[in-house]
C-alpha cells in the first residue's frame, strides 16, 4: 500500500499533483487540501438521499439527512471519527482543533484522508465514500456513508489500533438506542440513524450509546509487525417522508427497500468493498482519458451537485433543484439543459423519469414548464418564464437523450410532446423571419425571460435564435427517425429561413451581435461569450454545424480577443466592441458565468480549436480548484476582477463541463456510457 510522504505537502498553496492511489491501476490527479484550506466541503450522499459534508479538517460539516434541503445544519459536535494508533490519537470532530498533518483529496463520491507522518512508521489510510454507482439504481439511492480504514504495521512490535465512529443528535425528543447484530440504531420520531462496522476476525467491534443522544461503534485491533488489516464502518440515516413547499407529501425511493437505517446498513455494508472497487472503475476510465488533469478533476467532482440538489421519490420521480441553497427552484429546465449530461450518461432511468414528468405537465398550448415551483415545489409547473428558450430546450434535450441511448421507444413516447413544444415555440416568431423572438416581461425589460434573466434583450438574439436553429435541426432528426417526413420538410423550411435571418440580422462581419430589434431600432453589438450556445448543443448532440464554419471560427477569435481578455478567470459574459465589459446590467452582463465559459470551451473544442479550449478551461478551473479552493461549491458567476464567488452557489448547470470531456476525448466519453 502506498501512502504519500510528507515531502509531497511541502508547498504552502494547494496544487494539482499526480497520485498513485490504492485500488487505481492508472495514475490519478488531484489536490491534497490541508486543514482549513478547502473553502468548500464535499457532500457525502447519493441520489436524492441528503448528505453529510466532509471538510478538509476531516471533520463533518453540515448535513441534510433529515430532509432539511434548503437549510443544511451543522453536524453535532460529538459526531465524527476518532483514530488511535498506539499512543497517538486523532479526533476528527466539529469544533475540535484540526490535525495539522492531515490532508484530504476529494474525488466525489469518494474522499481520501492521509495522515502523512502522524503515525509513522505505521501507515494509515482512511477513505470515505458513498454508493454512487452508474446504472445501479438500488445502491445509488442508499442513504449512508462508508469509511474504509487500512492500517499497515511497519513497527518491529505489535501495535494497537482503534477507530471509532460516533453520531450525535441535538435538540431531539426522546431518542431511543437499539443495538443490532453489527451496529446500533438511534430512533427518533421522524426517522433513525445507525452506525455499524464490519471487518475480519482480528477486529473486536463494540457498539454502545455513550450518552442518550449519541451512538458509537468502535473497532479495535492488535497488529503484528508487517501485518495489514482493514475495516469498514458505516453511518446510515432514514427519514422517509417530507412535504414539498406546495403541500405534497413525498417519500424517498430508499424507503421502498429499507424500513429504517438498520436495514440500510444490513443491505449495503457487506457490499462496501465491491462498491469501492466499482467507483474506482468508472473514475479510472476518466483518469485514463486523453484529457487535461484539471478537466478530469472537474468532471468527477462536478457530480457533487447530485448529492446537493436531488430528490428521488418512491413513485419514480427524480428532481434536481437549481440550487437548494442558492436559487431554490425545482427542475429549472434552462439549468437541466446544461447540467443533465452526466445524469443521462450514468443514470438514464432518472433522466427518463424527469423528462416524462416534464412532458406530463406540458400546457395545452404546448409550452413546457420552466420548473416545478419554489423553493421546494413538486407539483406547481411554472409557465411563461424564460419561455423563448424552455420549449426549444426540451426538444433539444429529448434528441440529446436519443442520440446517447438510441432508444426508439423513448423517442416515440416523447415525440408528441416534442411536436407540441415546437409548435408553441413557432408562435414566438413575431415577424415571421423563422426565428423565435425575445419576449421581456415589460418595456423596461424585466423579467428578461431568457437565461440571463436580469439582462434584457429585444428582437432576435444570437443566444435564443441559435438555440432555436439547433432545435429545428433536432426536430428534423426526431421526425426523420420516426418517418414523419412532412414534419421534416416543414422544419427544414423553418430552419433555412431562420438561418438566413440569423445571418442578416446578427452577423457583424466578425461575430454575431447580442440582439437586434429591427421593428424598434434597438440593437446591441456586445459580444456574448456563449452566443453560440445552440451550436454547442448541436455539436454535443451530434447535429453538426448550423452556421457557416468560417463564422464559427471568427466568433471564437472575437470571444478570445474580447471576453476572455477581460478577466484572468475565464470569460466575461458581455464585452462591447471597444473591449470593455458590458455594464448595462452588470450582475449578469459583466460577470464570469462559469457554465457559459465552459460551454464556450466545449464549442471551441468541437470546432477543432482544442488547444485554445484547454488553455481557457485550465485558467478557469485553476481559479476554482486552487485559488478559491471551492471545487464542491461552484456557483453561477464569479467576480471578473477577483475570481471570487459573485452570485449563486452549488449550481445545477455546471456539469455541462462533461461536454468538454466529450469534445476532447469522444472515445473516452463513449466508454463511460458502458458502465
Amino acid at each position: 500500500m502506498m501512502i504519500l510522504s510528507a515531502l509531497l505537502f511541502l508547498e504552502a498553496a494547494p496544487h494539482l499533483m499526480t497520485i498513485q492511489s490504492p485500488g487505481y491501476t492508472t495514475p490519478v490527479s488531484g489536490v491534497w487540501y490541508a486543514p482549513e484550506e478547502a473553502k468548500s466541503a464535499m457532500p457525502l450522499g447519493a441520489l436524492g438521499t441528503g448528505f453529510v459534508e466532509l471538510t478538509s479538517n476531516g471533520a463533518f460539516g453540515n448535513m441534510t439527512c433529515e430532509n432539511n434541503w434548503t437549510k443544511p445544519v451543522p453536524c453535532a459536535p460529538k459526531s465524527g471519527i476518532e483514530l488511535r494508533v498506539k499512543n497517538k490519537t486523532v479526533r476528527l470532530f466539529p469544533k475540535e482543533d484540526p490535525c495539522a498533518s492531515l490532508r484530504l483529496w476529494g474525488h466525489f463520491p469518494m474522499a481520501d484522508l492521509s495522515f502523512t507522518d502522524m503515525f509513522k512508521p505505521v501507515e494509515v489510510r482512511l477513505r470515505a465514500f458513498t454508493p454512487l454507482i452508474p446504472r445501479d439504481y438500488e445502491l445509488s439511492a442508499q442513504p449512508l456513508v462508508l469509511f474504509h480504514l487500512t492500517v499497515y504495521n511497519r513497527r518491529h512490535e505489535n501495535t494497537d489500533v482503534s477507530i471509532a465512529l460516533q453520531w450525535q443528535v441535538e435538540n431531539k425528543q426522546e431518542p431511543v438506542s437499539v443495538p443490532f447484530f453489527n451496529g446500533i440504531r438511534l430512533d427518533l420520531p421522524e426517522g433513525s440513524y445507525a452506525v455499524a462496522a464490519e471487518g475480519d476476525a482480528r477486529w473486536k467491534v463494540l457498539y454502545d450509546s455513550p450518552e442518550k443522544d449519541c451512538i458509537r461503534t468502535e473497532a479495535l485491533c492488535s497488529l503484528a509487525s508487517g501485518e495489514t488489516a482493514d475495516i469498514v464502518l458505516a453511518l446510515a440515516w432514514h427519514f422517509p417522508t417530507w412535504t414539498s413547499s406546495d403541500g405534497e407529501t413525498l417519500k424517498h425511493r430508499y424507503a421502498t427497500s429499507a424500513k429504517d437505517s438498520q436495514a440500510v446498513v444490513e443491505a449495503v455494508l457487506p457490499k462496501a468493498k465491491d462498491i469501492e472497487s466499482r467507483i474506482i472503475a468508472w473514475q479510472s476510465a476518466i483518469y485514463a482519458s486523453r484529457t487535461p488533469d484539471l478537466l478530469k478533476d472537474a468532471v468527477i467532482n462536478s457530480l457533487y451537485i447530485l448529492a446537493r440538489n436531488s430528490w428521488w421519490m418512491d413513485d419514480g420521480r427524480f428532481f434536481q433543484s437549481e440550487s437548494f441553497t442558492g436559487c431554490p427552484i425545482t427542475e429549472t429546465f434552462v439549468c437541466r439543459y446544461y447540467g443533465s449530461f452526466p445524469l443521462a450518461m450514468f443514470w438514464p432511468e432518472c433522466e427518463r423519469a424527469t423528462m416524462r414528468t416534464v412532458a406530463k405537465t406540458q400546457a395545452e398550448s404546448g409550452e413546457i414548464p420552466f420548473g416545478f415551483g419554489t423553493p421546494m415545489g413538486s407539483r406547481s409547473p411554472m409557465f411563461h418564464v424564460q419561455h423563448p428558450i424552455v420549449s426549444s430546450e426540451f426538444a433539444l434535450t429529448t434528441w440529446r437523450n436519443f442520440s446517447l441511448w438510441r432508444d426508439e421507444e423513448y423517442l416515440k413516447e416523447m415525440y408528441p410532446s416534442v411536436q407540441r413544444a415546437l409548435r408553441y415555440a413557432m408562435t414566438l416568431d413575431k415577424d415571421q423571419d423563422g426565428l423565435t423572438d425575445e419576449d421581456p416581461g415589460s418595456e423596461k425589460g424585466f423579467p428578461a425571460n431568457q437565461y440571463y434573466d436580469i439582462w434584457p434583450w429585444w428582437g432576435v438574439s444570437a443566444y435564443t435564435g441559435g438555440i432555436w436553429l439547433a432545435t429545428l435541426r433536432a426536430g428534423e432528426e426526431c421526425a426523420k427517425q420516426l418517418n414523419d417526413m412532412a414534419f421534416v420538410e416543414e422544419l427544414r423550411g423553418w430552419r433555412e429561413r431562420g438561418a438566413k435571418s440569423y445571418e442578416e440580422k446578427l452577423w457583424t462581419g466578425q461575430y454575431y451581435r447580442l440582439y437586434n430589434d429591427v421593428t424598434k431600432n434597438r440593437k446591441s453589438d456586445t459580444s456574448l461569450t456563449n452566443a453560440l450556445c445552440g451550436q454547442w448543443y448541436a455539436y454535443a448532440a451530434g447535429l453538426g454545424e448550423l452556421l457557416p464554419r468560417d463564422h464559427i471560427l471568427s466568433v471564437i477569435d472575437t470571444v478570445l480577443k474580447r471576453n476572455v481578455a477581460a478577466t484572468p478567470y475565464g470569460a466575461v459574459n458581455g464585452v462591447t466592441p471597444d473591449g470593455k465589459p458590458d455594464e448595462t446590467f452588470p450582475d449578469h452582463s459583466a460577470v464570469n458565468t462559469i457554465g457559459e465559459t465552459w460551454n464556450f470551451c466545449a464549442m471551441m473544442a468541437f470546432a477543432g480549436r482544442k488547444d485554445d479550449a484547454i488553455t481557457l478551461f485550465n485558467r478557469s478551473y485553476e481559479n476554482i480548484l486552487l485559488r478559491q479552493a471551492t471545487p464542491w461549491n461552484i456557483p453561477w458567476s464569479l467576480d471578473r476582477e477577483t475570481g471570487a464567488i459573485k452570485w449563486g452557489i452549488h449550481y445545477y448547470s455546471n456539469p455541462c463541463v462533461w461536454t468538454l470531456f466529450q469534445a476532447l476525448d469522444p472515445e473516452g466519453y463513449a466508454t463511460l456510457g458502458k458502465f
